[in-house]
């Protein structure tokens, strides 16, 4: 059984990284699913991307491990101009993400993790203090803030 941290550079993706130690849970591998707006630009900012490089030079000296960065076969480009199969839009292009419809995170981040889970654990950064998200944990999806007790603001601090 691998287990694995889904890692966003959020504050509470980071934080799992703490409360993981604290509460001496196995850790084997970490993921980053990385969003490009084309083929040669990332969908970062340049401060981002720089934040990133240093995160991971930190996570690889205290933890001893390399994040992952994986990205989806599509671009955010490529996304917008995908064209609907079926539905009430045959045709009509996703186009701009909206709230009841946001097709970037689940096209281009949680549709690459979870092509990329086999038998494994994955901890994810849901906090203490966010319980109308509860319902996503599972016995193979924890989240070692909400273990640890840690809130929104304990994990601010931390950073």
């Amino acid at each position: 059984m691998e287990h694995v941290l889904s890692l966003s550079y959020g504050k509470d993706s980071l934080a799992c990284l703490g409360a993981i130690e604290e509460l001496g849970w196995p850790l084997d591998r970490i993921i980053h699913a990385e969003v490009w707006a084309t083929d040669t630009i990332p969908a970062d900012l340049p401060p981002m991307v720089e934040f990133k490089v240093k995160a991971d030079a930190i996570i690889r000296e205290r933890w001893g491990i390399q994040v992952e960065h994986i990205r989806a076969k599509k671009t955010y480009e490529q996304q917008f101009y995908t064209t609907y199969k079926k539905g009430s839009r045959p045709g009509a292009i996703y186009g701009w993400p909206i709230l009841r419809g946001p097709w970037c995170n689940s096209m281009l981040k949680v549709g690459i993790l979870d092509k990329n889970k086999g038998d494994r654990i994955s901890y994810i950064g849901i906090a203490a203090d966010e319980p109308g998200r509860f319902h996503s944990l599972t016995d193979k999806k924890k989240s070692p803030l909400v273990e640890a007790g840690w809130t929104e603001a304990e994990c601010f601090k931390m950073f």
